[in-house]
C-alpha cells in the first residue's frame, strides 16, 4: 500500500519565495524612508507652513519604518511557518510509514 506524501500538501518553494520577497520589500522600504529622511532633513523649514509640513511628513516616515518592520516581521513568521510545517510533515510521513508498515507485518501474519 502507498501512502500520499505529506510533503505534497506543503509548498515549500512557494513558502520560500514569499518570505524572500517580503524580506526585499522590507529592505526596499527601508531604504525609501532613509532617502526621504535625508532629503527632509536637508532642506530649511522656516514658515510654519512648512514646519508643519514637516511634522506631517515626520509622522508618515515614522509609519513607512512601521510598514517596513511588520514586512520584516512577516516575512520572518512565513519562513518559520515553512519550517515548522516541514517539520511536522516529515513527522507525520515518518509515523505513517512506521504504522503502515506494522499494519503490513500484522496482515501478513499466519
Amino acid at each position: 500500500m502507498h501512502l500520499p506524501v505529506p510533503f505534497s500538501l506543503l509548498d515549500s518553494p512557494r513558502l520560500d519565495a514569499l518570505s524572500r520577497e517580503l524580506a526585499a520589500a522590507a529592505a526596499e522600504l527601508a531604504g525609501r524612508r532613509s532617502e526621504l529622511r535625508s532629503r527632509a532633513a536637508e532642506l530649511a523649514w522656516h514658515s510654519p507652513a512648512a514646519r508643519a509640513f514637516a511634522a506631517v511628513l515626520h509622522e508618515l516616515l515614522g509609519q513607512l519604518g512601521q510598514s517596513s518592520s511588520r514586512l520584516a516581521e512577516l516575512s520572518a513568521a512565513i519562513r518559520a511557518h515553512r519550517q515548522r510545517a516541514g517539520d511536522r510533515a516529515a513527522a507525520l510521513a515518518r509515523l505513517a510509514h512506521t504504522g503502515l508498515a506494522t499494519a503490513e507485518r500484522v496482515v501478513r501474519l499466519p
